[in-house]
């Protein structure tokens, strides 16, 4: 294994172990994991999508159709979500999370082809 890679790797593992004695003595809340397992799940899914992108020979494209493909589902869950009432609209993040996607339609208006 590549040397920089057997660090961050050795990095990940290091910052596991003190997460779980963190939780083991008490100072981590159990409840309080739920940001960890998303960054987690979200770490082994790029390594799956770089992993076949590596295995497709084309690593950008694959990757950019990969993280297009992650944005998708995740709005169309967080629609499904709003829509059923499971989360509410009254967090704070919904209007940064408004701004974000107003911006993102604007710019994606611009460049699509179809889109003129």
């Amino acid at each position: 294994m590549d040397p920089a890679l057997a660090s961050q790797v050795n990095s990940i593992r290091l910052t596991l172990q003190a997460v779980e004695a963190q939780v083991g003595s008490g100072r981590i809340q159990k409840g309080a994991l739920d940001d960890l397992k998303s960054s987690v799940d979200e770490i082994r899914l790029r390594i799956w999508a770089i992993m076949s992108a590596a295995a497709e020979g084309n690593d950008g494209l694959a990757l950019e159709r990969f993280r297009l493909r992650r944005a998708i589902e995740f709005c169309d869950s967080l629609n499904r979500e709003f829509e059923a009432g499971t989360i509410s609209a009254s967090h704070r993040e919904c209007t940064i999370l408004l701004a974000v996607l107003t911006k993102l339609s604007a710019k994606l208006g611009t460049i699509l082809p179809e889109a003129h």
